[in-house]
């Protein structure tokens, strides 16, 4: 079966298949390894003493349940690991089977052999992003659930916010605090547009106060330009009121969504939200761009691959160059995610960080396998001229 340029069809689905299979030993390789390291994690866990918050108790057949719930997520994560790992794996299968040097003396170049192994991988990467991340985020919600049911969490006084703006809840020596705000600088302290309700111990309501500012310090909250309405509806208007608390915020905490936990189509409305909001959008726009790279990476990983593997023709299974390619595919995993790290601090513009460390593996990897190309092409010619 040939197509219009007299190429081989059947050789494209041939060396795809080939790819596709060792990928799949890898990532069900590492599912499964991952799975138990989970595994003996919970148990761990569940054999210490009992927490404070803990609700109940977990058995076998629980713990069995929350790695199973955690597979999804992991796959999202491995999957370029995965396709490092199989594709490393698979090209040095050529190189001991002359694949390449058949297509290559059949006039077929790396290039044209990669290219719909690329496409197939690109659309897996879009799949791994559109499908598998909601459905991993939705089972990595109820696994947080269960583990504050059997393992509990802490109780931390930080803000949480709605479409009504921020919430917080404080106590006094003699109150109750409701805390409901519409902006915030998490840099000075300082929230606005504030609005407290005040109740006793009894939850029983006792004043509200309004004020445009509001500044956390030491054990206390200074309000400036407000009114404070008692429970009879008593009004008083005040330029500085302040209140005495009995946590001490350095900095405000803002309750924010994990970023890993919210789904890629609900990115671009959250981000809107927490601008709105004058929150920081750092490292929930780093893995919006993390998501939106991932295709890319995984054809980065092949490329990068498939330049090392192959660039020696000898059918002798060389270490030196499987580990070299497994160390690249690694090295570009773990410093794109030091280069995240450094964006989330907002040591480099989110767009650099975001963007930067995928495209620049990506260039590399189609700089190497051209030079393959490019090397045989030379060769090729120089044999002519002779």
């Amino acid at each position: 079966m040939f197509i219009a340029n007299n190429h081989p069809v059947i050789i494209y689905k041939y060396l795809t298949k080939d790819i596709f299979k060792y990928f799949m030993f890898a990532l069900f390789f590492l599912v499964i390894l991952i799975f138990f390291i989970d595994i003996i994690e919970l148990f761990r866990r569940s054999s210490n003493k009992e927490t404070l918050n803990q609700i109940a108790k977990p058995d076998m057949f629980d713990l069995i349940n929350m790695a199973l719930l955690k597979i999804s997520g992991n796959v999202h994560q491995i999957i370029p690991f995965a396709v490092l790992i199989g594709s490393t794996s698979c090209f040095n299968q050529w190189r001991k089977k002359n694949y390449y040097i058949v297509c290559k003396t059949s006039g077929i170049s790396l290039w044209k052999i990669l290219s719909p192994i690329l496409i197939s991988f690109f659309l897996i990467g879009l799949i791994s992003i559109i499908i598998l991340n909601p459905f991993a985020t939705l089972l990595n919600n109820k696994y947080e659930n269960l583990q504050t049911l059997f393992f509990g969490q802490k109780n931390l006084n930080t803000f949480s916010f709605d479409s009504k703006g921020f919430w917080i809840k404080q106590n006094s020596d003699e109150s109750y605090l409701l805390i409901n705000a519409k902006k915030i600088n998490e840099n000075l302290n300082t929230i606005y547009n504030v609005n407290i309700f005040v109740y006793d111990h009894d939850k029983n309501f006792k004043k509200r106060i309004y004020a445009k500012r509001a500044v956390f310090s030491d054990n206390k909250i200074n309000f400036y330009e407000g009114q404070l309405t008692k429970k009879n509806s008593e009004l008083e208007i005040f330029n500085t009121h302040t209140m005495l608390i009995k946590a001490n915020p350095k900095t405000l905490n803002v309750a924010t969504i994990e970023p890993e936990k919210i789904f890629v189509f609900n990115f671009p409305t959250y981000l809107k939200q927490m601008e709105l909001y004058g929150l920081k959008t750092s490292k929930h726009l780093l893995q919006f761009f993390k998501l939106i790279c991932q295709p890319f990476l995984i054809i980065s990983m092949i490329l990068l691959s498939a330049s090392l593997m192959l660039r020696n023709n000898e059918r002798k299974i060389e270490v030196g160059i499987v580990s070299l390619s497994l160390v690249v595919g690694f090295s570009l995993y773990f410093i794109g995610d030091f280069i995240f790290a450094l964006g989330s601090s907002e040591r480099l513009p989110p767009l650099l960080s975001g963007f930067g460390p995928t495209l620049l593996g990506l260039f590399a990897g189609c700089y190497l396998t051209s030079d393959i190309d490019e090397a045989k092409k030379v060769n090729k010619i120089r044999t002519i001229s002779e």
